[in-house]
Parts: C-alpha cells; sequence; structure tokens
C-alpha cells in the first residue's frame, strides 16, 4: 500500500513539474488591481479616441500563458463574431448595450484563426448590460453588443483558451 501510495505522488508530482515547466514556475508573477474609477476613467479616454465607424477601441491589460485581460470602449454597436477557442468573461464598467448569445451568424468569415466575424446575430437570446454586471460566453458562441443610437458602453474582458483536454467533473 506504502508502495502505491508513493507511487500515485510521485506520478503527481512530476506531472506538476512538467505543467510547470511548460508555462514557466510563476505564469502570474503579479496581483493587478484596477479600480473601476481607474477604468472608468480609461475608458472615457478611449472612447474620445476611438473609430467611430468601427465601434470599438480596446487597451490590454495583461497577457498569460492561456488568457489575456482587456478593456473594449464601443461608441457603436459591434458586428457578429465568435472565437472557436476563448472564452469572453465581460464586466461592464459604465454604458449600457445589449448582448446578443447564440443563434446564427449572418454572413460569417474567418478573420484570423479560429476568429468568425459577421454581419449580426440573428435568433439569439438578448441581455441587457449596465454598470456592475457579469457576463460569461463560451468560447463557440455567436454573440453581438448592440448599443443604442448615442450610447457608449465600457467593459474589462477577461478572454481565457478553453482547454483542448477537458478533466473528468469531481465526484458527486
Amino acid at each position: 500500500m506504502r508502495a502505491l501510495i508513493a507511487g500515485a505522488f510521485g506520478l503527481t508530482l512530476a506531472t506538476a513539474i512538467a505543467v510547470a515547466s511548460q508555462v514557466g514556475t510563476n505564469p502570474i508573477s503579479k496581483a493587478n488591481f484596477y479600480s473601476n474609477q481607474s477604468l472608468e476613467q480609461k475608458g472615457a479616454a478611449m472612447l474620445r479616441d476611438a473609430p467611430k465607424a468601427e465601434g470599438l477601441a480596446t487597451f490590454r491589460f495583461e497577457t498569460y500563458p492561456d488568457s489575456y485581460t482587456q478593456l473594449s470602449a464601443r461608441p457603436a454597436s459591434g458586428s457578429g463574431e465568435l472565437h472557436k477557442r476563448l472564452q469572453d468573461n465581460f464586466f461592464v464598467v459604465s454604458g449600457e448595450a445589449t448582448e446578443i448569445i447564440g443563434g446564427q451568424l449572418i454572413d460569417p468569415r474567418e478573420t484570423a484563426p479560429d476568429e468568425i466575424r459577421a454581419t449580426r446575430v440573428e435568433g439569439g437570446e438578448s441581455h441587457l448590460m449596465r454598470k456592475g454586471d457579469v457576463l460569461h460566453v463560451p468560447a463557440n458562441t455567436p454573440h453581438q453588443t448592440v448599443l443604442a443610437p448615442g450610447a457608449t458602453f465600457v467593459y474589462y474582458v477577461v478572454k481565457v483558451e478553453e482547454p483542448t483536454v477537458h478533466m473528468m467533473p469531481a465526484a458527486k
């Protein structure tokens, strides 16, 4: 029994070392804090410089092995989109928008590897988003951010790559 436990511990340790060697010994070297006030101020500055026709300005904060964070500022609605491998996690900083989730992409085109853009999304669920709201969009899910005329929308985004190998769910 001791040999079995020692073997299992050794295998677990070896796996942990292998994973650490792939992503570095400490992929997150420090904590990062952004107050809502600082994000609102940064977003307001981004909105002043945002291209009105394209409807989006972004600023990337951190990049990690399988995720990154950014601030997005929209002075106009976005196109339909789908990220084949990235989840989107939105934290609304200011403004108001409707996020359409699911449904079908209309006139889709691949703009980069695993990134699809479309004219719009039809047939999805609509969620009105305001300051303080949080939304998770799974990878491979059509979505679109729609703003009312004259509205603006600033949101902090955490993009996380879905693992190619899924872990088994925990036993109940």
